[in-house]
């Protein structure tokens, strides 16, 4: 994984030790792929096409505009939404940011024990019916934690972690790189 300046996570200790520095950099495989093959595709439409049809050629740009934009919303979404960075004891989840501080360090390392989304989604199929009606019956029970950042729910090829803040809320954050953001969350709690 690389540093701050790689296409990975990048968690590092600012040189006086007081303050941790993470990056989490999303995927951009889909969004350069999508934007080469309709590149590649108007540029030979071009070639077809223009001087003589420069209307049509017009109409298929508009088109493959429109389509970058439908093939690539979710990426787009993920990095409004869903990137995280922590800078000088601050959180920062897409558009939010709090203070790491306000975390609970018990929260943080029940976190750490939090199943995957696949593990759950195991466990839950190795359930009877009458399990299943008691957990849907007792999660009905507590206020389900917000997700930090904003959005609907969680995207996607992401995973993610529940956190507590002193004032008692649970935050929700979705994570490409989930114990590398544990990792820094309980460093930066720690200074």
């Amino acid at each position: 994984m690389g540093g701050a300046d790689g296409s990975g996570t990048g968690a590092s200790a600012v040189p006086n030790g007081q303050a941790v520095v993470y990056e989490e950099r999303l995927p951009r495989r889909w969004m350069i792929a999508t934007a080469v093959v309709l590149v590649v595709w108007v540029a030979y439409q071009a070639s077809i096409l223009l001087p003589e049809d420069s209307t049509v050629w017009f109409v298929i740009l508009g088109f493959s505009t429109l389509l970058a934009l439908v093939f690539n919303a979710v990426p787009i979404s993920k990095r409004i939404y869903n990137r995280i960075h922590i800078r000088g004891g601050r959180l920062t989840v897409g558009r939010e940011t709090i203070p790491v501080e306000s975390l609970t360090v018990d929260s943080l390392r029940e976190a750490r024990e939090q199943p995957t989304d696949a593990e759950f989604v195991a466990s839950l199929a190795s359930r009877s019916r009458e399990e299943l009606a008691e957990l849907q019956r007792r999660s009905g029970a507590t206020r389900p934690p917000r997700l930090m950042g904003g959005g609907w729910s969680v995207p996607m090829g992401m995973d993610q972690i529940v956190v507590e803040t002193s004032q008692g809320d649970s935050l929700l954050i979705a994570t490409h790189h989930r114990e590398a953001l544990l990792d820094a969350l309980t460093r930066a709690r720690q200074s």
